[in-house]
């Protein structure tokens, strides 16, 4: 069971920066209290494509998890330990650090992909070829 953190090394372009970044957005970063083991942190990531805001997210969800299964506890009213508001709170963080992942990701979700280079001789259109559902006709407008 490993545990490391280190606050000098958080970047995105190295697998020891991105456990790291990735705990430190998860708030995991008290070594003698773990969260969440290295090997957990290094899965999170692999299987979510290296994106930290995402695998924090997902270890987020695993946490709330882990913590709405644990029983609230009361004695003699004096102690009182809240699993449920633990896991509600890891819940919303998880919610917050996926928008994250969204809006920091390096790409603008804008995919133009399959459409084909079109020289003047070949732009041929069709009427009535954009309608939904189609409209049937046999006349072609031919552009130059």
């Amino acid at each position: 069971m490993a545990f490391t953190y280190d606050d000098t090394d958080l970047n995105t372009t190295t697998a020891s920066g991105r456990l790291n970044s990735t705990r430190f957005l998860l708030g995991d970063t008290n070594s003698t209290e773990p969260l969440i083991q290295d090997s957990e942190v290094v899965f999170s990531l692999s299987m979510n494509g290296n994106n930290i805001y995402k695998s924090a997210a997902w270890l987020a969800r695993t946490l709330a998890s882990k913590y709405s299964r644990e029983v609230n506890i009361e004695l003699d009213g004096i102690l009182t330990v809240d699993y449920s508001t633990l896991a509600l709170q890891f819940a919303k963080l998880a919610d917050q650090l996926e928008y994250q992942a969204k809006t920091n990701s390096s790409t603008l979700g804008i995919f133009a992909g399959g459409l084909p280079v079109v020289t003047t001789e070949d732009r041929s259109f069709r009427m009535g070829q954009f309608w939904n559902p189609p409209k049937p006709t046999d006349e072609t407008i031919t552009y130059e």
